[in-house]
């Protein structure tokens, strides 16, 4: 691809790389251990740039992004004040090796229970997962300039599914989902996918949000 010329492969443009981790560590006062940033700006040629000419620096950009975007998340969504640790420029295969901007994210300690409390609930899983795809997102759109871009919305709440007095036909009702951390993820309009029987879905029917 463009980002790693002279490679052989299915020319893909795979812009960036991610590991999540746990790590290690307790407080004793309880509080949250909180999440740590890793990139490597400098290969272990002593390159400080990469095939394609971009700077190793955007990793450093890229894991900054990740870790202020999953700080403020979570200190919004579980009335809790996430920490926010440090990013480390060091010498990490996950992010030494890869010919585009790469990062590890130590998203909690697996030693701390103040961590793991958070890291077993089901709707903190969705809010983390959430804000890295933002992050690689905004990372994403930063990179190539792009200034205006839209969050997928959230799913629709009190999805309902009723036949109608003929039992002919069902009426499908639902409600969207306001994101209060993400104002430009407000849907427009929907698709409705349809299929009889056995068959195949069709290409989808746009309703508009009304």
């Amino acid at each position: 691809s463009v980002f790693l010329p002279g490679q052989t492969g299915l020319g893909v443009p795979i812009e960036a790389c991610l590991a999540i981790h746990s790590d290690a560590g307790i407080r004793k006062d309880g509080s949250v251990y909180g999440t740590l940033g890793i990139c490597t700006t400098t290969d272990g040629s002593g390159n400080r740039h990469y095939v394609s000419g971009l700077s190793r620096k955007a990793s450093s950009d890229l894991a900054n992004i990740l870790l202020t975007n999953v700080t403020n998340d979570l200190t919004s969504s579980f009335d809790v004040s996430w920490t926010r640790r440090e990013v480390w420029d060091r010498n990490y295969g996950e992010t030494r090796m890869p010919g585009v901007p790469a990062a590890i994210l130590e998203m909690l300690s697996h030693q701390h229970y103040t961590d793991m409390k958070y890291g077993h609930d089901p709707n903190f899983k969705f809010v983390m997962a959430r804000s890295i795809y933002k992050a690689l997102l905004r990372f994403v759109n930063h990179e190539h300039g792009i200034k205006h871009y839209a969050v997928q919305p959230l799913p629709v709440h009190a999805f309902a599914a009723l036949l109608t007095r003929n039992g002919q036909a069902v009426q499908l009702t639902w409600h969207p989902t306001i994101d209060s951390l993400e104002s430009s993820a407000t849907p427009t309009g929907y698709v409705v996918y349809h299929r009889v029987g056995d068959g195949g879905f069709d290409n989808g029917t746009v309703v508009e949000n009304k």
